[in-house]
C-alpha cells in the first residue's frame, strides 16, 4: 500500500495515457469497501485531470442497482431491501457488457446510468460519455475476481483499491445513511453499516481480483 494524492496519480494517468493508442479510452477501475472514498476520489483525481487539459468521466456503479421494483420480484423481497448494496442486488451482466463496450477502439458515443438519492433507485442513461480519453469507474465490485464481475476487472488499464479502516468507513456510512434518507436516525444507520455494509466490504476484500494498486489518501 501506498500513500498518494489525486494530484499525483492524476500525473500517473496523463503519463499512461501517452502509450495508449488514440482510438482507444485509458480505462480506471476504482474500488474498495463501503464508505473508503472511491467515488471522492475519483472525481478529484478527474478535475485534476482537467487542469492538464485531459477530459475525463467519472461513471458510478451504482447506476447498476436493481431498482425498487425489480428487488420486489426477488425470490425473498424483504431480504433483496434489506441487503441492498450487496453484489446479487446490482445487475452485474449489464456491468460487464458496459465495461466490454468502453473497450472497443473507437470514439462511440455510450450512455451510462447513475443513480438517485433522492429517488432511491438508478436513472437510465444519465452519463454521456463521447470524446473524454480516461474513464474513471468508481464502485464496490469494480475489481472482483468472482464471475461474472471478474470480466470487468479484467479489462482495466489500471486497478485502484482505496483503502481506509474500517472505523473510518463505518463514521462515514452512518453519517452518509441519515443525510441521503435511508435510515431515519444513526441507530439504525449503524445497524445497517454493522449488519449490510461492512460485512459486504469483508467480502470485497477477500475476493478482490490481482493484481491491484492499495492506496491511502
Amino acid at each position: 500500500m501506498r500513500n498518494t494524492t489525486p494530484a499525483d496519480l492524476a500525473v500517473e494517468l496523463a503519463r499512461l495515457l501517452e502509450l495508449v493508442p488514440h482510438d482507444r479510452r485509458l480505462l480506471v477501475g476504482i474500488s474498495g469497501i463501503p464508505g473508503a472514498g472511491k467515488s471522492t476520489l475519483a472525481h478529484a483525481v478527474a478535475a485534476e485531470l482537467a487542469k492538464c487539459g485531459i477530459k475525463a468521466a467519472v461513471v458510478g456503479m451504482d447506476g447498476w442497482h436493481y431498482s425498487r421494483a425489480q428487488l420486489d420480484t426477488f425470490a425473498d423481497p424483504a431480504h433483496a431491501h434489506a441487503r441492498r448494496g450487496a453484489a446479487f442486488t446490482f445487475d452485474a451482466d449489464a456491468f460487464v457488457a458496459f465495461v466490454t463496450a468502453l473497450r472497443k477502439p473507437g470514439w462511440h458515443r455510450l450512455t451510462a446510468p447513475s443513480f438517485s438519492h433522492a429517488d432511491k433507485d438508478p436513472i437510465a442513461d444519465a452519463i454521456e460519455i463521447t470524446d473524454e480519453r480516461i474513464i474513471l469507474v468508481e464502485g464496490l465490485y469494480c475489481n472482483l475476481s468472482v464471475p461474472p464481475w471478474n470480466q470487468a476487472a479484467e479489462l482495466w488499464d489500471v486497478r485502484w483499491l482505496v483503502s481506509t479502516t474500517k472505523e473510518t468507513a463505518r463514521e462515514r456510512l452512518i453519517s452518509r445513511h441519515v443525510a441521503s434518507g435511508i435510515t431515519n436516525n444513526a441507530h439504525e444507520a449503524a445497524e445497517r453499516a454493522d449488519g449490510n455494509d461492512l460485512p459486504n466490504g469483508d467480502w470485497i476484500l477477500a475476493n478482490t481480483y490481482e493484481p491491484i494498486e492499495r492506496i491511502a489518501l
